[in-house]
């Protein structure tokens, strides 16, 4: 009996050193997406937008928002866009510290429009870390967002968002 027990304590030691060395590792914590307004909006007259170069109010990726002809301002925008600013969060583990880089690619159509490397080094345990990306000529095509997390040249995190643009008559 003590001779099946040893195995089944070395599996069980085992599985928790790699469960805990995949949670003590960093990880994409989330992707969102913002308009910029090139030129002050007419359709409010709030003080604040009199002052073009602001960012949309919601998460474009949400699907929330009618992105219909957003070059001209139409569908949910709240004025004229043409550039989108995507936003990748990263939250650190116990040993996120040391040299990290983000991978981030935007494709419309499976052509690629914007390739990013970001390397980067978080200080402390479970830090909320954000990385900042600038898509040019966006506004009439769906537009799928992915990012991974490399540690060491090896993968440990990804994650996908679209961001659903339309234009037409």
């Amino acid at each position: 009996m003590p001779t099946k027990i040893l195995p089944i304590a070395l599996i069980i030691t085992v599985i928790f050193i790699i469960g805990s060395k995949a949670s003590a590792q960093s990880k994409i914590s989330g992707i969102e997406a913002r308009l910029f307004y090139n030129q002050k909006s007419d359709q409010d007259n709030s003080p604040v937008d009199k002052v073009s170069g602001t960012f949309s109010k919601q998460d474009i990726t949400t699907g929330k928002v009618a992105l219909w002809n957003t070059i001209i301002g139409e569908g949910g925008a709240e004025g004229p866009s043409n550039q989108t600013i995507v936003i990748v969060g990263v939250k650190s583990g116990k040993y996120s510290n040391k040299r990290q880089t983000l991978r981030f690619t935007a494709s419309v159509e499976k052509k690629i429009i914007h390739r990013e490397l970001q390397t980067f080094s978080v200080i402390g345990d479970n830090e909320n870390y954000k990385l900042l990306f600038l898509l040019n000529d966006t506004g009439c095509s769906n537009v799928i967002i992915n990012a991974e997390l490399l540690i060491k040249g090896k993968v440990v995190s990804t994650l996908s968002k679209s961001i659903h643009f339309e234009c037409g008559e």
